[in-house]
């Protein structure tokens, strides 16, 4: 097996293995907001029996109706944190190679934004995690771009690019492509609860 092969093979086991977790999450999230709707029904059933012929029974709904919207609230909470957490996991045990595909990925696309906003490429400014570093200043070697590399402790993987004077700036780094993803992701699974 070539090395492009393999590195395709890895890569694809990644994507396979991410669609995997989404596919887990989006399950578990509609089994979460399943139970919450019911635990909801629940609450409001119970407590309009409780208060049928009593005053107040417009308080006693609405607290009861409050505290469906808080339980709801809550296990959306739960699936943002299981998917934040399952993914950080992921990126985290990504094997060199498939982080080296992965930023060359990111690269490229960011700058093709930049290319397309009528800037150039040149003496830009690409922000990485520290562990990236030697991985990126590879890829700008190897694609023949000068760039000044700022290390970053606050980004995890990815990276952040901007113009010299920092005019334009392209975030691409794994923390804003994730919270993109799951803010697509959560208002489909959400939809209309």
């Amino acid at each position: 097996m070539s090395l492009e092969e393999l590195k395709r093979a890895v890569l694809n086991k990644a994507n396979l293995e991410a669609e995997e977790i989404i596919r887990d999450a989006y399950e578990k999230a509609k089994s979460i907001i399943r139970e919450a709707e019911e635990k909801k029904k629940a609450i409001i059933e119970e407590e309009r029996r409780k208060i049928i012929g009593e005053l107040g029974l417009e308080a006693k709904l609405a607290e009861a109706r409050r505290e469906a919207r808080l339980i709801i609230a809550r296990a959306k909470q739960e699936v943002v944190d299981e998917i934040k957490g399952r993914v950080k996991e992921i990126l985290e045990n990504m094997s060199v190679e498939s982080r080296r595909n992965s930023l060359r990925k990111l690269l490229y696309e960011s700058l093709e934004e930049l290319k397309k906003c009528g800037f150039g490429v040149e003496g830009i400014v690409v922000h990485v995690s520290p562990r990236d570093k030697d991985i990126i200043a590879g890829i700008l070697r190897e694609i023949g771009v000068n760039a000044e590399i700022v290390e970053d402790r606050g980004i995890s993987g990815g990276i952040l690019i901007s113009t010299p004077n920092g005019e334009i700036s392209i975030d691409n780094t794994y923390e804003a492509r994730m919270e993109k993803l799951l803010r697509t992701l959560l208002t489909e699974v959400f939809r209309g609860v």
